[in-house]
């Protein structure tokens, strides 16, 4: 069983070469297959490349795979990435258009047919034969008598008997009944509220679009979950492919040095020498003093978490270390990320402490919600102050309604404007940032060292927040993982040679 944070169990690395290259392709092509995603749909499901240096994002279908395992930098966002992402439903894109456009006038024919005298189902009859068909995808190796159900229930030669004789209209009701039957027990429960609002619905062509619509988002969930049990797999194949190339680098040009990395294991490092007197470390005696952490094929030791670490705290501005250039950009978004986290779960804190009736309210889940808007676009359009100042006006709001319900609590202007002097003035180096920051950085760490994460206590502090604060240890542990998998060699070589 995995964690939360989607992370598999530690395995050991594959051979690199053309045999596992094109293992890789296969495993691609099949995970198309068994999503059932056509090749219309596979050239707009892809990897989103985000910019770096001088270079725009750039779109990557999965069809174009082969390519991207002989690129580098390409490989390397495969292997980060951990979902497809579908071109098609971008806001505002030339494809969402033209989609959006055809459907309209598939579903438009659709009504026309449907409205002449007498009715013609001809577009119906393939509509079901394509539904059935995703129900084939979507239940195929799980559930072999839903799949005969499915079959049974969904015979368009039926409808075709049928649509001659004066009951086609409740025929074509039966099986939009069955349909939307089938797919409340075969659905995500995320998609629990849109199978019933698709019950309710009335309009025959109303109703098929919404279907068709929930069944394309259950295949690419589908083709997510497959893409996550590939994921060991590409991930190997691309730490391999990393370490030939930098061995080739190394070969090529010499004995480089590196200043900005091993600035940072030096500055980030120097504490463990300071703390354990008479250890160096990266020495084979440091083994004996410290727990090392089993990574993909090589053993990590627990006092380099907090180099990662600092490399995602929002007020550290040190070089970038030459060899996390590649994830230049991801580790940007982590520091913006973690920062939006701790401040709002910081406030959340002082919120609970000047008003206790927050903690078990209602209320606060709203609360938390809101706090995770107000901070959303920082520092795309706002900076820091405003952004503190936009989670400030939130909480008032919230409490001054609280006060006014029956029996709230009394809550004087002089409470308030404490509240407001204190979430304003929030920084990395106020306690109650700090505090919250300790918590979070204490889990990501014991992520890393527990090999059981199931066994990791979640931090109270971020209740509010664990699908966000589940996203961050998860893009960071697979960071640490990759990045020191590639790289951890060498880092324990330079800073034992010093």
């Amino acid at each position: 069983m995995t964690h939360p944070t989607g992370l598999y169990n530690r395995k050991k690395s594959l051979p690199v070469g053309e045999e596992n290259k094109n293992h890789v392709l296969r495993l691609l092509a099949d995970l198309l297959e068994r999503a059932s995603l056509s090749t219309n749909n596979a050239k707009n499901i892809g990897f989103i490349i985000p910019s770096k240096r001088n270079e725009p994002e750039k779109f990557v279908a999965v069809c174009e795979m082969e390519r991207v395992l002989d690129d580098k930098d390409l490989l390397h966002e495969l292997a980060m990435n951990y979902k497809f992402h579908d071109r098609s439903t971008a806001p505002d894109s030339f494809i969402t258009q033209f989609n959006k456009l055809a459907k309209d006038a598939y579903w438009n024919r659709m009504q026309d047919e449907l409205s002449l005298k007498p009715p013609s189902y001809n577009m119906v009859i393939q509509l079901i034969r394509d539904i059935k068909q995703s129900f084939k995808s979507l239940l195929r190796g799980k559930n072999d008598r839903a799949l005969y159900t499915v079959t049974l229930l969904l015979d368009e030669k039926q409808l075709m008997r049928d649509s001659a004789q004066v009951r086609n209209a409740t025929v074509l009701n039966e099986f939009r009944l069955i349909i939307t039957n089938l797919m409340g027990m075969v659905c995500c429960p995320a998609r629990d509220e849109e199978i019933m609002k698709l019950k309710k619905e009335t309009e025959p062509i109303a109703q098929l679009r919404g279907i068709m619509e929930v069944l394309e988002k259950m295949k690419y969930e589908m083709a997510n979950y497959l893409l996550a049990s590939t994921r060991p797999t590409i991930m190997h194949y691309s730490i391999n492919y990393e370490r030939e190339k930098f061995s080739e680098m190394r070969a090529t040009f010499g004995r480089k040095k590196f200043p900005n990395t091993m600035a940072w294991l030096k500055r980030t490092l120097s504490s463990i020498n300071r703390t354990h007197s008479g250890v160096v470390v990266g020495d084979a005696s440091c083994s004996k003093n410290f727990q090392t952490i089993k990574l993909i094929d090589i053993h990590m030791p627990e006092y380099f978490v907090e180099p990662y670490q600092e490399l995602i705290q929002i007020e550290k501005r040190y070089p970038l270390p030459e060899l996390l250039e590649i994830d230049a950009g991801r580790l940007v978004r982590l520091k913006e990320q973690m920062f939006r986290l701790c401040a709002c779960a910081a406030s959340m804190q002082i919120t609970f402490k000047s008003v206790p009736s927050m903690v078990t309210h209602p209320r606060r889940q709203h609360l938390a919600a809101q706090l995770t808007i107000a901070s959303t676009n920082f520092p795309v359009k706002y900076n820091q102050s405003e952004m503190l100042k936009n989670i400030c006006s939130c909480v008032l709001a919230s409490i001054t309604e609280h006060s006014q319900e029956s029996n709230g609590p009394l809550i004087t202007e002089n409470k308030k404007i404490s509240l407001h002097a204190q979430i304003v003035s929030i920084n990395c180096r106020t306690s109650a940032y700090s505090s919250v920051r300790v918590q979070l950085m204490a889990y990501l760490k014991n992520l890393l060292l527990i090999a059981n994460r199931q066994h990791v206590s979640f931090p109270v502090e971020f209740q509010d927040y664990r699908e966000q604060t589940i996203e961050l240890a998860r893009q960071f542990i697979i960071l640490v993982t990759f990045n020191f998998s590639v790289y951890g060699s060498f880092y324990l070589k330079a800073v034992n040679e010093g």
